[in-house]
């Protein structure tokens, strides 16, 4: 596709035949999406983008990590630590057990100023959007001192907050409820896409079972997939939802499986990984920095995707298995500026505690060292989304 010059505009015809704008992901003064991804989004995730800042600054990750690894590409000191990559304020999510950053999709390694500049910007969105805007700066101090604790202290545990028992109060959906729900977002698909995630599910059930042979022997039976929609950072990643018969042949212990794409992180030169597009590095992620734990969670080489893909993505595909009590917490939850520092803090003792030993004496220097120029150069490039955004708004 012909991508747009700066400033420029062009209609790309969708499935619903929608005229968008298309800009260039990088121009001095504006923070733009890619062009790929705008283009091939949906037209209601376009309407969200346009409709709220905040969702675009989800939208555009990809465009704002570049700019990070830009505006620090003197920094050359900083120790290489495992990123969580999409660290923000509704990546908070709670089960019925636990609570904490979830979603590891972009998960790498890389200078610790990444996850770091990427939450600040989402204290200073969310604090915009919900006028606390006065308080931001303590927000951000509750982030920093929470990620110094995290790294002091890694075995440091936080009471549970409050807006995580708030939510646990709500009245939760029946399992019956829940599995009707998952079965809505899958989308049909060919016969050919069909076949192909029956062959996978099958060989991927015999590389479950051999570390896991407890396992029942039709668990992975599949009930019912389809492609899945959902996401906003992820949307234009390629994703299969599964329902599977799970331990018994009773329907109300189904399971829900997704088997998803890995995120592209090509040529983000600040990222060890910038080059290698590998679902391990979700899998690493979500185990070194994730609390919320995953029934079935492993890559899935191959046979999820057709045949003739197959050769250069064999590992560019994982899975994951979703729990029922599984929640996000969105800006709209927050009942007060105090449950926002209550997740800024969490969040930043998570991702530090989530740092290697070897590490976080150094991350610790690192960041007191750049600390003041963190908080410069976030407000600096929240003011280049909040131009990019306004310009797709026209």
């Amino acid at each position: 596709m012909h991508r747009a010059q700066p400033g420029r505009f062009a209609c790309v015809v969708a499935l619903a035949t929608v005229c968008l704008v298309v800009v260039t992901p990088t121009a001095r003064g504006q923070l733009r999406p890619d062009p790929a991804a705008l283009s091939s989004a949906s037209r209601e995730l376009i309407d969200r983008v346009r409709a709220d800042p905040f969702t675009y600054f989800r939208f555009i990750n990809r465009a704002w990590t570049a700019r990070v690894c830009e505006v620090f590409a003197d920094v050359a000191d900083a120790p290489v630590v495992r990123l969580h990559g999409d660290a923000h304020v509704e990546q908070f999510a709670l089960t019925k057990d636990a609570w904490g950053l979830d979603d590891f999709d972009d998960s790498t390694r890389g200078p610790g100023f990444i996850d770091i500049v990427r939450f600040l910007g989402s204290l200073d969105l969310a604090a915009r959007q919900r006028g606390w805007m006065r308080d931001r700066d303590v927000l951000w101090d509750r982030f920093l001192a929470g990620y110094r604790q995290g790294l002091s202290d890694p075995d440091y545990r936080l009471p549970e907050p409050g807006i995580v028992r708030h939510l646990r109060r709500q009245a939760a959906r029946t399992r019956v409820a829940y599995l009707a729900w998952g079965e809505k977002q899958m989308q049909p698909m060919d016969g050919a896409t069909s076949k192909s995630v029956v062959e996978g599910i099958e060989a991927f059930a015999q590389f479950v079972r051999k570390e896991r042979p407890q396992l029942a022997t039709g668990y992975f039976a599949i009930v019912r997939a389809g492609w899945l929609r959902i996401g906003v950072g992820s949307a234009a990643a390629r994703k299969v939802l599964v329902r599977v018969q799970g331990p018994t042949t009773a329907s109300e212990d189904d399971v829900l499986i997704e088997a998803k794409e890995v995120a592209n992180l090509d040529g983000l030169g600040c990222l060890e990984d910038s080059t290698i597009r590998r679902a391990g590095r979700v899998i690493d992620g979500s185990r070194q920095l994730g609390r919320l734990k995953h029934d079935i969670l492993a890559i899935r080489p191959a046979l999820l995707i057709p045949a003739a893909d197959r050769a250069e993505n064999w590992l560019d595909w994982w899975v994951v298995s979703w729990e029922p009590s599984y929640r996000e917490v969105t800006l709209n939850d927050l009942r007060s500026v105090n449950d926002l520092s209550d997740i800024a803090f969490d969040s930043g003792v998570q991702l530090g505690a989530g740092k290697l030993s070897s590490v976080r004496q150094q991350e610790l220097a690192s960041i007191k060292k750049l600390e003041g120029r963190l908080r410069k150069q976030t407000s600096v490039i929240v003011e280049e989304l909040l131009a990019g955004w306004r310009e797709l708004r026209k």
